[in-house]
């Protein structure tokens, strides 16, 4: 069950974490440090490639992770709705109500589109139906449906000149792209991106070159996809559960993948004991930098 990573790669284990269900990286380049959450552990994590870690405990699912113009505090997505997160004291305060969620719905994935607005989506807890939907919130905290019938809402971004946005169901395993209109934050006309057989496409990230790299759930992958939507590249994992993906470091060259154990057998887990933590590598292409929340405080 072993794999090995492709064409120099170098897939290595950055910080030996051990999250249920890490997501949502972000990296913050004003302070040099990667916030990433496990959502089912209730927590937020941050990381400095020096190796200094620091903890959030929130007690209740976090999905989704947004910068503001402070480094000294973090937008969370939790189950109370947007909350801001002082990381100095520890101390949150409600920034903007949940989301309308029937029972057994929660949020997943968020990201900042160059305005500031956060694009972030719902989804059931349990994975089976098509309940799920696409919201944008705007400056000013009033959520606005942009898609429904959505399974399990996921890895998001757009093109590095924004007129393209990806958007990823892991549930119907398909990545869509849509023409956008970034000053509206119009969705226009919508095509099949890609869809994935062997596993099941999860977060997703855009490099400087606009190429698309998406995380393969259960798949022990993560692929590069040309604009056209053709795979360029993948590069194999040593654990089958990959979950997001950020770009980081000084130059934005290396490439961050949170991964997750949640629900693997002793004996996958024995097979692939980096489940959980926090991997890294440098692909050989830059990232982009993360776009903050520009919510009034």
């Amino acid at each position: 069950m072993s794999r090995v990573e492709e064409d120099g790669a170098g897939v290595r284990c950055a910080w030996r974490c051990e999250t249920l269900l890490g997501e949502g990286p972000v990296w913050d380049e004003r302070i040099g440090m990667l916030y990433f959450v496990d959502l089912k552990g209730g927590a937020v994590h941050r990381w400095q490639p020096d190796g200094e870690a620091r903890t959030w405990p929130l007690g209740e699912v976090v999905s989704a992770l947004a910068l503001t113009d402070s480094p000294d505090t973090i937008h969370c997505a939790t189950s109370a709705g947007l909350e801001r997160l002082q990381l100095e004291s520890g101390a949150r305060d409600l920034v903007c109500a949940p989301l309308p969620m029937a029972p057994g719905m929660r949020t997943n994935d968020g990201k900042c589109d160059a305005l500031g607005n956060l694009w972030i989506g719902t989804m059931e807890d349990a994975e089976q139906g098509f309940a799920g939907a696409l919201y944008r919130i705007a400056p000013g905290c009033a959520p606005e449906l942009k898609l429904s019938d959505v399974g399990v809402s996921n890895g998001l971004g757009w093109s590095p000149d924004g007129s393209l946005f990806y958007y990823t169901d892991s549930l119907r395993r398909t990545i869509h792209r849509f023409e956008f209109d970034l000053a509206t934050g119009a969705l226009g006309a919508r095509s099949l991106f890609a869809e994935i057989a062997d596993g099941a496409p999860d977060g997703l990230a855009v490099d400087s070159q606009g190429y698309v790299w998406s995380a393969i759930w259960d798949g022990w992958r993560i692929l590069r996809y040309t604009p056209d939507g053709t795979i360029d590249r993948r590069i194999d994992l040593p654990v089958p559960r990959p979950t997001a993906l950020a770009f980081g470091g000084g130059d934005l060259a290396t490439l961050y993948v949170t991964t997750a154990r949640i629900g693997l057998s002793d004996a996958v887990l024995e097979a692939a004991p980096l489940s959980g933590t926090l991997l890294a590598l440098e692909p050989g292409v830059s990232g982009m930098a993360s776009h903050r929340m520009g919510l009034a405080s």
